[in-house]
Order: structure tokens, then C-alpha cells, then sequence
């Protein structure tokens, strides 16, 4: 029984090359979806510390 996660979070992009619609994480989802072997979360909100908060606000 293998698994496999994949996590990310598409706000996080930094190249001028991708977007969230040409990310790898799209991508993988998309091919993914229908099969009754995988499923896909996406979540509402997380819990993050205050310099994780920032850090993704300014960097």
C-alpha cells in the first residue's frame, strides 16, 4: 500500500513562469481527479504562527 501526499499552497509561487493554474500541484489534481483511488482537500484556513504570517505577506 503506497501513499503519496502532495501539499502546497499555490499563493506561495514565486516565478514569474507559473501560475496557480500551471503549477505542478494544478496540474497533478486535475489528472487526478475522478479517480476513486486519490482525493483532494483543500482547506478553509490554517493555523499559522504570526512570523509565518508575515513572512508569507512580505517575502
Amino acid at each position: 500500500g503506497t501513499k503519496i501526499v502532495c501539499l502546497g499552497n499555490l499563493a506561495q509561487i514565486d516565478t514569474p513562469y507559473l501560475t496557480e493554474g500551471s503549477s505542478g500541484l494544478t496540474y497533478a489534481v486535475d489528472r487526478f481527479k475522478g479517480w476513486p483511488h486519490s482525493g483532494h482537500i483543500m482547506l478553509a484556513r490554517g493555523e499559522r504562527s504570526r512570523l509565518a504570517d508575515f513572512a508569507s505577506e512580505v517575502l
